[in-house]
């Protein structure tokens, strides 16, 4: 049976996470860009094959060579044209499109009607910091299309970590920590105060925003002394 590269001979082959290969097929993967031939599984005689290759990864490969966990060899041999694309949290007016873009595409597998999404909902997902980039986004696109709505996405309808992250501002200054209570009590005050103020100490906005009922929120404001 032939394999990846056989089958990608006079194409193009894609090798996605290449940061993640081990050393071992590493060393296999330079000798098949230097020798352009491989080996099949049971086979005494190498084929020659002649693909184009095109490599992803979101690690640093600079980085890892100095620390001995890629090829140096093997980096100037995939490194001819480097393309590099900004994360998703530096395309902010890019994340709305891409949202909706995906849920259009889930709602033509699922048939459904695409659902709007709300100012409030649009805003938390600008804000949202993306560490797990287009593939985050998607995943909660497709949250979105699974929990029951009224054809609306609302910022109760995203997750609650995307919420708070999105609501909060980062710390300045990394004070000690007694508890992970402490922790979880601190930015969830600073997530409520955050709120009220960008949406002009509008409680019902805030509770809305933070996909929460007003009497909860009026319970934090209490329980966490926030006139």
């Amino acid at each position: 049976k032939p394999g990846k590269f056989e089958l990608a001979d006079k194409g193009t082959i894609f090798l996605d996470e290449i940061g993640e290969m081990p050393h071992s097929m590493q060393v296999k993967l330079m000798r098949v860009l230097q020798e352009k031939e491989i080996d099949r599984i049971g086979s005494s005689r190498p084929r020659q094959v002649d693909f184009r290759i095109i490599c992803a990864t979101n690690r640093d490969l600079e980085k890892m060579i100095s620390n001995g966990g890629f090829r140096l060899d093997l980096y100037y041999r995939i490194n001819v044209i480097n393309i590099k694309l900004p994360a998703l949290r530096e395309l902010k007016e890019d994340i709305p499109p891409i949202f909706v873009h995906f849920l259009e595409e889930l709602s033509r597998d699922r048939n459904r009607s695409v659902p709007t999404v709300a100012p409030e909902a649009v805003e938390l997902l600008k804000n949202y910091a993306w560490p797990g980039n287009v593939r985050e986004l998607r995943n909660i696109a497709e949250r979105a299309m699974i929990l029951p709505g009224g054809g609306v996405i609302e910022p109760g309808d995203l997750p609650l970590a995307l919420r708070i992250s999105s609501a909060c501002p980062q710390r300045q200054t990394e004070e000690p920590i007694s508890s992970l209570k402490d922790l979880l009590e601190g930015t969830e005050r600073r997530a409520i105060v955050d709120t009220l103020q960008k949406s002009g100490n509008n409680r019902a906005k805030t509770a809305k925003i933070l996909g929460i009922h007003r009497t909860g929120l009026y319970q934090k404001m209490k329980k966490y002394k926030i006139d």
